[in-house]
């Protein structure tokens, strides 16, 4: 069975190379570092973890019921598509739940439902089943990881695989039962599929949970590691509980003003505001994902006054070398040299007036403020959510921002290094943790 562990006591930044079908290796979206002891040695800090529900089943007042969910569901894709171009069909859309999730303490963490149009699955949505994270979690074309069958075979086979070293373990060569699946759902990045191992007379042998979209077994037990608060180390657990204390505090805010707009219309608030910075270019992962997004930085300026920059991959492979990227390897960057190694560069092609600074506390403000005024940045997260058109998250990964939609529920706007047609967008705060790194000439 293998067991999450941590594999270095830092951030980096790495991208797998492909998208498409993942392979069963220990890695999340393509990344060999996982920070697996923060996320699991305090699932508390973890937005999803955090129903609240009594032990009797009675619901407290920050639990959300699947009718109230599927209320939400039904009220915000009528938002997105009105709000998003890529989501327009959606206008005329209904929602059909496909299925309630639960977290580590069997308590209901999130709701999916399926968005059909003329009889037909065209996306979904998922909403939290409590108050304490935001309304809308993800949202996406395509279909639900858990009803995508390869994923589901995989996740049996797995389990059936422990079931016959059990049974080859044990004494009596008795095999165990296989229960039905259970879903979990304990942030973007993690799905999970729990399988209760039992004997003949359906006493409980063993727990199995797969890594749904990853098809590795994991063992939450054996990660009871302690994480270092170094200098140099940004997401420590203080830094996580902070987040988690600003998000539960924002998602409270949006389900007050939310429900008090599904109850009278008249209060909802049709100001919204957009800005994409345009001329931005879009690079293909190249050399790791921190010098390919502040390529994409440096390449907007490179057009726009700065013309003794270098662009392209040679700018990527020169901001590699001054981040001391992993290269050749895996591609990996410590985010503190994100920003040094961006003024290393300029430096280098005579321009000593770029100030480049790392900022791990984020707001929606500062994200509006450096848009309007036309200056992209790189935004570096830790267990980055899924952004619109992928079934993989972003996981440990870092992306150039180029616009935001500011409404009743606020987007970035990214090139993201895995796609050179598209401008992706992702939720703001669908993160644990995130670091900004402002680029002002």
């Amino acid at each position: 069975m293998l067991a999450l562990r941590v594999l270095k006591a830092y951030l980096v930044c790495l991208l797998g190379k492909q998208l498409g079908v993942i392979q069963m290796i220990k890695k999340k979206s393509g990344i060999d570092v996982i920070f697996a002891a923060i996320l699991i040695v305090g699932l508390a800090f973890l937005p999803s973890v955090n129903a609240q529900e009594e032990s009797n089943g009675t619901d407290t007042s920050n639990a959300v019921s699947v009718d109230i969910a599927e209320e939400v569901a039904s009220y915000s894709i009528k938002e997105i598509s009105g709000s998003l171009s890529n989501f327009s069909e959606w206008a005329n859309a209904t929602v059909k739940l496909s299925t309630v999730y639960y977290n580590l303490d069997n308590k209901k963490s999130a709701y999916s439902f399926n968005i059909v149009e003329n009889n037909q699955q065209v996306g979904y949505i998922f909403i939290s089943a409590t108050k304490d994270n935001y309304p809308v979690l993800e949202f996406s074309k395509g279909k639900i990881l858990n009803e995508i069958p390869e994923f589901t075979t995989r996740s049996k086979s797995l389990v059936q695989e422990r079931a016959n070293e059990i049974k080859l373990e044990s004494t009596d060569k008795e095999e165990p039962v296989i229960g039905e699946m259970k879903p979990l759902y304990l942030s973007p990045t993690f799905y999970y599929a729990e399988y209760t191992l039992t004997d003949k007379k359906g006493r409980a042998k063993e727990k199995v949970i797969v890594d749904l979209p990853f098809s590795t077994i994991v063992d939450f037990n054996e990660s009871n590691v302690n994480i270092p608060d170094k200098k140099n180390y940004y997401f420590n657990n203080t830094y996580l509980q902070h987040q988690q204390e600003i998000r539960k505090k924002d998602a409270n805010a949006q389900w007050i003003t939310l429900e008090k707009e599904m109850t009278d219309p008249s209060s909802y608030s049709t100001s919204s505001s957009s800005k994409s910075i345009s001329g931005v270019p879009k690079y293909k992962w190249y050399y790791g994902c921190s010098p390919t997004a502040s390529g994409m930085v440096l390449g907007y300026w490179a057009s726009h006054g700065y013309s003794y920059l270098v662009t392209g991959y040679d700018l990527v492979r020169e901001l590699a070398y001054a981040m001391g990227t992993d290269w050749p390897g895996s591609g990996s960057t410590w985010p503190y040299k994100i920003d040094d190694g961006i003024e290393t560069v300029c430096n280098n092609h005579g321009y000593d007036n770029f100030d480049a600074s790392n900022d791990i506390y984020v707001s929606w403000t500062e994200v509006k403020t450096e848009v309007n005024a036309n200056k992209p940045f790189v935004l570096s997260m830790l267990n980055g959510g899924t952004g619109n058109g992928y079934t993989q998250p972003y996981g440990e990964h870092s992306v150039t921002c180029i616009g935001y939609y500011d409404g009743n529920q606020d987007y970035v706007y990214l090139h993201d290094t895995w796609d050179t047609s598209n401008v992706h967008y992702l939720a703001f705060g669908s993160w644990t943790g995130a670091m900004a790194t402002w680029v002002r000439p």
